[in-house]
């Protein structure tokens, strides 16, 4: 099956990461010229969103609105820190770290949720392709004796278990009995599974490590 589209999970995620460490960049860099003053808030409308009040370096009075809405909002007549550009006075924003961070802070959340995300999905997978590709060159071939089709309740996409082929192998050195299963199905095998018994690469020193021949089976289209 192609698993390609687990990729989109670090890729948004490293993207947003990125877009959010830009932003901010932007930010500093824009308010390395800005000047420093203190405004009044001149009014809250909606959801806490501030109306401020200030004079600039030059005398010229400016009213602007806050970037970002928060609740508990500003109080009418409340004194904020300001940072404006003497060439552009209007170029102004409250210097407060839900105003300097908040969009920033929203897309570096999502980006890691992303990342986090892929670290479920895309290294338990990549991980178990390196395990197979590293048993079918050295891994010891034996034939286990097919003994059951089952679903796979730990395994979903869309509420639907995924089916997998359970096979047994008895040590010959130790007399054990194991249990091989093969990775998941996301269609029904039972029509095309012909043989009593399945291709199993081992490894003799850790027999956790197994990799069950599903090679025989088509594959699902995409």
């Amino acid at each position: 099956m192609n698993d390609r589209w687990l990729l989109v999970f670090p890729a948004l995620g490293g993207f947003l990461l990125i877009a959010a460490l830009m932003l901010q960049i932007h930010r500093w860099n824009e308010e390395e010229p800005m000047l420093r003053t203190t405004g009044t808030v001149a009014a809250v409308s909606g959801r806490g969103c501030p109306s401020v009040t200030f004079v600039a370096h030059q005398g010229e009075p400016v009213t602007f609105s806050g970037q970002v809405c928060s609740q508990p909002g500003y109080e009418i007549g409340e004194s904020v820190e300001l940072l404006y550009d003497p060439s552009e006075p209007r170029k102004v924003h409250i210097d407060s770290f839900t105003q300097n961070w908040f969009v920033s802070l929203i897309l570096g959340s999502f980006g890691s949720i992303f990342l986090l995300g892929s670290l479920v999905f895309v290294v338990p997978e990549a991980l178990a392709g390196r395990r197979r590709s590293r048993l079918e060159t050295r891994g010891q071939a034996v034939q286990a004796r097919l003994v059951e089709v089952r679903r796979n309740p730990l395994s979903t996409r869309n509420n639907v278990p995924a089916w997998q082929l359970v096979c047994q192998w008895q040590n010959p050195s130790s007399g054990a009995v194991h249990l091989f299963y093969s990775e998941d199905l996301w269609f029904d095998p039972q029509p095309f599974v012909q043989r009593e018994s399945l291709q199993v690469r081992i490894d003799p020193k850790n027999l956790r490590r197994y990799s069950v021949d599903t090679s025989f089976l088509p594959r699902l289209a995409e």
